[in-house]
Formats: C-alpha cells, sequence, structure tokens
C-alpha cells in the first residue's frame, strides 16, 4: 500500500471541528477596567454574527507574605472554589455595570441564568445572552486556551505602562492565539482636529 493510499482512508478529522460560524467571541475582562468598551463591542459583534458570548476572567490564588506558601482551595468534592465564587461575582458586577441590568447572564460553571433557571443548550446562547467564565491561572495562558475554541478573542487597549517596556500582553496574544484578536483603542482624550477647512 502506498502512502498515498493510506491517507486516503482516513476519515477527514477537520470535517469534525466545530464551524467558526457557531465558535463564541471571548472577551478577556481586565480586573482593572471592567473592560466596558471591549464587552459592548463584542456584545454587537455576536449579534450581528449570531455567534454565543463569553466574559472571561482570569483569576489567581493570592501569595502570603512569605512567598513561598499559598493557600489551595479545598478539594472536597462538590464544594465551591471560594476564590473563583469572588472572581466570577466581580465578572457579574463588571459586566452588568458594562451591559446594563437588562443583559442575560449565565454562569458558565453550572449552565444557570442570573434566575437560577437551567439552559439545555451549553454553548448555544440565544441573542444576546453572556456566559460568565471565572478560570484559575495567569490570564495569558488563561485566554489563549480560550482562543482554542473562539472564533474571535476581544481585550482591552494595552495599558500605558506596558507600552515601551517589551511586547505587550495584547501583542502576544496576537502572536499565539489561535483565532483573530481584536485589541480595543485606548480611550480618546478629546475630539480630533479635522484635517479639512
Amino acid at each position: 500500500m502506498s502512502i498515498d493510499e493510506g491517507t486516503s482512508r482516513r476519515p477527514d478529522r477537520a470535517s469534525d471541528a466545530p464551524s467558526a460560524d457557531t465558535l463564541p467571541i471571548v472577551v478577556g475582562v481586565s480586573r482593572s477596567s471592567g473592560s466596558p468598551a471591549a464587552l459592548r463591542w463584542a456584545l454587537e459583534e455576536s449579534r450581528v454574527r449570531g455567534v454565543p458570548m463569553v466574559a472571561l476572567r482570569a483569576y489567581r490564588v493570592p501569595g502570603t507574605a512569605a512567598g513561598s506558601v499559598r493557600p489551595m482551595p479545598s478539594r472536597v468534592a462538590d464544594s465551591e472554589d471560594p476564590l473563583r465564587t469572588a472572581a466570577l461575582d466581580a465578572l457579574r458586577a463588571d459586566v452588568r455595570r458594562a451591559l446594563g441590568a437588562t443583559a442575560d447572564l449565565i454562569d458558565g460553571s453550572d449552565g444557570t441564568d442570573d434566575a437560577g433557571t437551567a439552559d439545555g443548550a451549553r454553548g448555544i446562547r440565544e441573542d444576546g445572552r453572556v456566559e460568565l467564565r471565572a478560570v484559575r491561572g495567569a490570564r495569558a495562558r488563561v485566554l489563549l486556551e480560550a482562543s482554542d475554541a473562539a472564533s474571535l478573542l476581544v481585550v482591552d487597549a494595552p495599558r500605558r505602562r506596558e507600552i515601551g517596556t517589551g511586547p505587550t500582553f495584547a501583542a502576544q496574544l496576537v502572536q499565539r492565539a489561535r483565532c483573530p484578536v481584536v485589541i480595543m483603542p485606548g480611550p480618546v482624550r478629546g475630539a480630533a482636529q479635522s484635517q479639512v477647512e
């Protein structure tokens, strides 16, 4: 049997992969800014594309004063990680602030919405619904892993202190993400002067 014959008999694995038409838009929501522009833009884009939207926040276990020992959340079955719960609550508040009280938010961990009702179609959201996810880990790793199953990754503009100190966090995402990345522009400080008089 030739190499060509062997490869032609293999099933096409790409056909099993989800289409970019159904993958969610993932927004990395910053703890410092709350990413309001990124959230609003991504929600509108998800509506235009007809795809789900995920608001994602990375969180870490805080270090101690000595820096060598980190408290670990309980690993008991069915116990809730209190750090994840706090990160999810803060994320929910940031998304509410950016999108308003009418936004339909879904906790990504258990598939329930704000009212506690179950969402039958995991991953597929009705127009305007936002899934909330808090994932433990460094923000770059969490967002890069999320890019595996996203049609688009949306993040805030680089922080002022990151510019000029080497590759920015956003630039690293652009280079390493496995989906297109949208970097929101920074705030405009004043009205631009027209070049046409």
